[in-house]
């Protein structure tokens, strides 16, 4: 390998090249939590109306319909709320300085910037911790904070933010959990953490819960197969290590459990013993004309309105027609950019060159993984534990948005920041798949350079740059002239594309 190769790959495997991604990430962010007229796309109303909502309660235990909050739906019996009460009280001590709205709303975001970075770094231990080279790592990293959406998600008020580490927490504790399951050495104390951790988790989301169950799954096939006949000891190695703990540890397990059994309870255990339902339908729970309030469920409740009357044409109903129409919406709002309420949320296409980098990347490594699936599984139950989760998210993901489609024909949950509590432990995987199709160092440097120079022309902010004008903007004078300047600097350095998705660019669409 040529000398100025072997020092870009050694730069690439650098702690350096890690901190200049994260710090990158974070300006990307920052830039976009200071910039974006309130309230961006992706509910950020919703998130912070609830925050607020949450502030006049020290407990999340609310027995009715809070007072003014229709517009957030059935409040008291919404599952996920973690997120919202958790962040009520850095608001209320944030509302006693700052009476301003867009100011309480600018450092919330820096808050949730925060949250997503100290995923970032949680994720690379993950990467690295399922045998990923260094500077494979750093690549995947680079490459994911340069999608469109990552950091438009991170600089705005929304659950996702809190969601995005816990995962990564939460599978740094289950892959402990392996580790102890294999050598026979399972522990009561990180067995119930990990059973605990992941139910105050789904209590921030209920989309969660997929990831929980696909964790729960892998490992009790993990501990039938180490422990084979004797499936019993299993359980007798727990009591025994039960009682090698320390009383602080006892009582902090039983708190854990109970704490998060009973939250549990309250929300979801409730709604399913009344309501039948982890998420109960907004009109079984307040009357029609308070739920028409929410403006998601009044809009569904129109579409399913037109559907029950027969007045509904399903022109995706196959459910092969369907799949692909999400693998296509998925990729096209990854890299999409939205404008905010001054435009009604008007979206604007990808631009072209890290979207086409994106397909290139994910089809080469799709098919590599097809064709070498035995041998990057092989041994690694990291890597098929990541996969476990990664497939039984996507199952229920895509499963609820085709039975959705069936009862409103409309295409929902087709936006790409579902992808981002997985996208990285896909990574992982792919990266795998892709180690292996270039074998020569020269080969994997030279693919990893161009890929990354695609995604350099107009990935990440600059997108959000490219895209606006100034009414995507905070109306204040400083913020519009600093955006409109970048956005006269980026229109010559990168290659934009057609405004409309209907223009002859525009692969892959009709």
């Amino acid at each position: 390998m040529p000398k100025y190769l072997l020092r870009i790959v050694e730069y690439l495997r650098s702690v350096k090249f890690y901190r200049l991604i994260l710090g990158l990430f974070i300006f990307e962010a920052a830039w976009i939590a200071i910039s974006a007229a309130y309230p961006q796309a992706f509910d950020e109303n919703f998130h912070f109306g609830l925050i607020k909502v949450y502030s006049h309660y020290w407990l999340p235990f609310l027995s009715g319909q809070p007072p003014h909050a229709d517009a957030y739906g059935a409040v008291a019996r919404d599952p996920s709320y973690l997120y919202h009460y958790l962040m009520s009280f850095p608001y209320r001590f944030i509302a006693l300085f700052v009476h301003n709205q867009i100011g309480q709303v600018i450092i919330l975001r820096f808050l949730n910037i925060f949250l997503f970075s100290w995923g970032i770094v949680l994720f690379r231990k993950i990467l690295l911790r399922v045998g990923t080279s260094k500077a494979l790592t750093n690549m995947i990293l680079v490459l994911f904070i340069l999608i469109p959406i990552v950091p438009q998600i991170a600089g705005q008020v929304t659950y996702d933010n809190l969601l995005f580490p816990l995962i990564a927490a939460f599978i740094l504790l289950a892959f402990r959990v392996v580790d102890e399951i294999k050598a026979k050495k399972p522990s009561a104390w990180t067995i119930s953490m990990l059973a605990g951790f992941g139910i105050l988790i789904s209590l921030v989301t209920d989309t969660f819960m997929p990831i929980y169950g696909g964790m729960a799954l892998f490992l009790i096939i993990l501990t039938y197969k180490t422990y084979s006949r004797h499936f019993l000891q299993f359980f007798k190695h727990l009591v025994i290590s039960w009682g090698k703990q320390k009383n602080l540890a006892r009582v902090t397990i039983i708190a854990l459990i109970v704490i998060s059994l009973g939250l549990f309870a309250q929300r979801d255990g409730y709604n399913l013993v009344v309501y039948h339902s982890l998420e109960p339908n907004c009109s079984k729970v307040l009357t029609v004309k308070q739920c028409l309030a929410y403006s998601p469920w009044a809009y569904n409740y129109h579409n399913r309105a037109v559907v029950a009357k027969g007045n509904a044409n399903f022109e995706f109903s196959n459910p092969f027609v369907y799949f692909v129409q999400w693998l296509y919406w998925m990729w096209y709002r990854l890299f999409f950019a939205v404008n905010g309420p001054n435009q009604n949320f008007k979206n604007y296409p990808p631009l072209p060159l890290p979207s086409l980098a994106m397909l290139i990347v994910t089809a080469v490594g799709l098919v590599a993984l097809v064709k070498w699936w035995r041998k990057i599984f092989a041994g690694n139950l990291y890597l098929l534990m990541l996969f476990i989760v990664t497939a039984m998210y996507l199952i229920a993901l895509i499963g609820h948005g085709y039975f959705t489609y069936l009862s409103t024909n409309v295409l929902e949950n087709m936006n790409g920041r579902y992808l981002i509590p997985i996208m990285l432990l896909a990574a992982a995987i792919i990266g795998q798949a892709l180690s292996r199709v270039f074998k020569a160092q020269t080969k994997k440097t030279i693919f990893a350079l161009v890929i990354l120079l695609l995604f350099l022309e107009g990935g990440g902010l600059l997108t959000f740059i490219a895209r606006s004008n100034s009414t995507w903007d905070v109306q204040n004078k400083a913020i519009v002239k600093v955006n409109n300047t970048a956005r006269k600097v980026v229109k010559k350095v990168v290659v934009k594309g057609h405004d409309s998705r209907h223009s002859g660019l525009w692969f892959l669409v009709n």
